[in-house]
């Protein structure tokens, strides 16, 4: 299934390692990005989405992108992380693509 494929979104893609992902991978693949807010000014950046999981389908970004590779690389509450990666997987099954999970000490309440 993936070879050949090379369309990958990024969730969380403002953040520390998403961004970095970003980054290495725009390069190289057509890569998209998520942000929460647009204080960083990603909203410029015709590759990334706006992304509020407490409020946003998941379904509609993944519908726009239709990416083969997907990486979550979430932070923010809990229970909407839940929410959106039962989505993602759904996606992940009916579409026949990977999702690659990462995280970093940032995300926990410390």
């Amino acid at each position: 299934m993936l070879e050949g494929s090379n369309k990958i979104l990024i969730l969380g893609g403002s953040g520390f390692l998403g961004n970095a992902l970003y980054k290495e991978l725009r390069a190289y693949y057509d890569t998209y990005g998520t942000y929460f807010s647009a204080k960083k000014g990603f909203g410029d950046n015709q590759q990334f989405l706006q992304y509020d999981m407490g409020e946003d389908d998941i379904f509609q970004i993944l519908e726009k992108v239709r990416p083969q590779i997907i990486i979550s690389a979430l932070r923010g509450n809990f229970a909407a992380q839940i929410q959106a990666h039962q989505h993602i997987l759904e996606y992940v099954w009916e579409n026949d693509c990977r999702i690659y999970f990462l995280s970093s000490a940032n995300v926990f309440d410390a």
